[in-house]
């Protein structure tokens, strides 16, 4: 708690908001788990016809530490945009890399990490940056050192308990003077729209980024009792999920 002791963050209850219609402006979801994260259970295939059933136009895949979710939706998309993402541990915390090409490994350091998002012309968005409940989140310390190769804070997530926590986020955001972004954390089907950032289409990462800045957002907390039940379901009673490149899940061992 320490790390929140100066930044004088107003306590307000009312956060949760609605985004307006508006003509042209598209529903894109992020921070997406499917099959492909070890605790997720959420398909390819429901996702498709999940988005096409909620009106959501462009979703970002962002399993841990792997692309292939998103590589796998992407294959059987059918109309629906897909963001190519991963949820990447480091050697200090999570970071979300968008828009990538190529898989980047866990375990580097936080700073070589955007450097590799970078590279590929990817996004960095920082995930639940002060949710000390998120004991794998990217601490303020790591944050401030990769401040100018970040471009995305997510300020609500939708799995986060306290409010106050993303509101920090938002705070911190704005301080900062980067891009804000609402992430669903969805690890099962019915939590993917619990977030969703409405802004005008998009066609290129720096298009994305700069219509971002724009977005409305609809927001709302999902349950995090059933998030954290589908992880020890899959590791303690499946022990574990084989993938296989359409998604689909196969008990057992991988």
């Amino acid at each position: 708690m320490s790390e929140f002791a100066n930044m004088n963050i107003p306590m307000d209850n009312n956060y949760i908001s609605t985004a307006s219609a508006a003509v042209q402006k598209i529903k894109v979801v992020l921070h997406v788990h499917t099959l492909f994260s070890p605790c997720a259970e959420t398909s390819v295939e429901d996702i498709i016809n999940y988005c096409k059933n909620k009106s959501i136009q462009a979703i970002g895949i962002t399993d841990h530490d792997t692309i292939n979710g998103g590589l796998a939706l992407s294959a059987i998309a059918n109309g629906l945009k897909v963001i190519i993402g991963s949820e990447i541990r480091t050697a200090q915390g999570e970071i979300v890399g968008l828009f990538l090409k190529n898989e980047i490994s866990s375990g580097l350091d936080a700073l070589k990490t955007c450097e590799l998002i970078k590279e590929q012309g990817g996004l960095v968005y920082i995930p639940h940056p002060f949710d000390p409940f998120k004991i794998r989140r990217l601490k303020l310390k790591s944050i401030i050192k990769c401040l100018d190769l970040i471009d995305i804070i997510e300020v609500f997530n939708a799995k986060t308990t306290i409010p106050f926590f993303n509101r920090i986020a938002d705070q911190f955001a704005k301080k900062y003077n980067k891009v804000a972004a609402v992430g669903s954390d969805s690890h099962f089907l019915e939590s993917i729209d619990n977030c969703i950032n409405v802004m005008e289409d998009f066609d290129s990462p720096i298009q994305f980024l700069n219509n971002l800045k724009n977005a409305e957002f609809i927001k709302k907390r999902n349950g995090a009792v059933r998030g954290w039940w589908i992880g020890i379901k899959n590791v303690l009673i499946t022990e574990g999920h084989k993938i296989n490149r359409y998604g689909r899940k196969t008990i057992g061992k991988p």
